[in-house]
């Protein structure tokens, strides 16, 4: 059987990649990458299926492999990550973190993450104007490290530390590597200074629930909890605020549903949760076939690379209705299919609650700022670390 092919590997245009996608999701159920020979999965139950399939496992450490980092502190770091493990050793690690990480605890940091965003947007109101993916730069930071019980005054070094270690999820450059390298030896270090501190000063923070989290009397051993704390700041990093410079582009391009907003505030999770479907930042999640398995039809063997495709499967017009149009109230209706952007199965995101709450109180105080776009969406830049979003969205109030 002949499948579709295209040609991703090489497209740096981050809109006409993802017209490529949609454009054989339109023809075909699956794509073959004709550089990589990556299998693209486009329909949104065969992504939901392989989501949790035990024959899928993430790519591990072959990236690695692939640059040439066969040791050192970035590679031992970066291979034990839950990220980069299946199996016993992830779901272990799963297992205990769950425990402390819970939407609860996410919960009592929405004020905090409210002042911070107010604090910033109350800097382009008294201009009248302004970039807003400049104005909520580090924000994600800030709530992760709010959470984490980090001093304010460290996070603009976690912010420098986090964002030259974001592009380790894909192809690193050479001085990406060395700047990647010198930064998780920083970040590490500043962690087990805290973890020390909090072993023998517990407070009210995600550290001090890591170190007490038990399961059958298991514990996170001092050094997987280093690990984890920077696990959980480079992994929810980019990907939210990349998903936040989507988000705000999706609305900012319809004003209608910001006003929509401001009279029902009620609607907020439905809305964001719409621009996540609509305009996301992860478009896929990559995953290596670790035994053979059948996908769209043809057994593939194991080895072979997988892009479970969450852009396609969002507009799949067999699950979502009126899936080319944006609908605030679409996920207000408890019938709506699962929204896949935070993943599934195992991998599932652990912050997906973090991130959910962070870009709702952006969109909170955008709704209440009402700007608007002055430029012509069509002619802004997009950027890709491990997201991919707008490199800018210039407004005037």
């Amino acid at each position: 059987m002949s499948e579709w092919t295209i040609e991703t590997a090489g497209v740096t245009d981050v809109r006409a990649r993802n017209a490529l996608v949609l454009a054989a999701a339109a023809r075909s159920a699956t794509a073959i990458d004709a550089v990589t020979g990556a299998v693209y999965v486009l329909r949104y139950g065969e992504i939901e299926r392989l989501l949790n399939d035990p024959r899928l496992h993430g790519v591990g450490l072959s990236m690695f492999d692939h640059m040439g980092i066969a040791s050192g502190p970035l590679r031992d770091w970066y291979g034990s990550l839950m990220f980069t493990n299946d199996g016993p050793r992830h779901d272990r690690l799963r297992r205990l973190v769950s425990k402390a990480f819970t939407p609860r605890a996410v919960d009592r940091l929405r004020p905090i993450a409210a002042a911070e965003i107010a604090r910033r947007v109350a800097r382009v109101r008294a201009r009248g104007d302004g970039d807003l993916v400049a104005t909520f730069d580090g924000v994600p930071m800030h709530a992760m490290c709010s959470l984490l019980g980090v001093p304010p005054g460290a996070v603009p070094e976690f912010v420098a530390w986090v964002s030259a270690l974001s592009p380790i999820f894909g192809f690193m450059e050479p001085e990406q590597i060395a700047a990647a390298t010198g930064a998780i030896g920083e970040l590490l270090r500043y962690v087990e200074k805290l973890v020390e501190q909090r072993s023998h000063a517990p407070a009210d923070d995600l550290i001090t629930s890591l170190l007490r989290a038990e399961d059958a009397g298991d514990r996170l051993t001092r050094d997987e909890t280093v690990t984890m704390v920077a696990n959980l700041l480079v992994g929810g990093h980019d990907t939210t605020a990349s998903q936040i410079a989507c988000t705000l582009l999706a609305l900012l391009d319809r004003p209608a549903a910001l006003a929509e907003l401001r009279g029902e505030p009620a609607l907020l999770p439905s809305l964001v949760a719409e621009t996540l479907r609509f305009q996301p930042g992860i478009t896929a999640a990559p995953r290596t076939v670790v035994q053979p398995l059948e996908i769209g039809g043809v057994a593939r063997p194991a080895g072979t690379m997988v892009m479970l495709s969450f852009l396609s499967a969002h507009r799949d017009a067999a699950v979502w209705r009126d899936a080319d149009a944006f609908e605030p109230r679409r996920f207000a209706d408890p019938s709506a299919p699962r929204l896949l952007a935070f993943g599934g199965g195992p991998h599932y995101c652990l912050g997906a609650a973090l991130a959910r709450m962070t870009i709702e109180e952006v969109v909170r105080a955008i709704a209440e700022l009402a700007p608007k776009l002055t430029a012509d969406p069509e002619s802004i830049e997009w950027v890709q670390v491990l997201g991919v979003a707008p490199a800018r969205l210039p407004v005037a109030l």
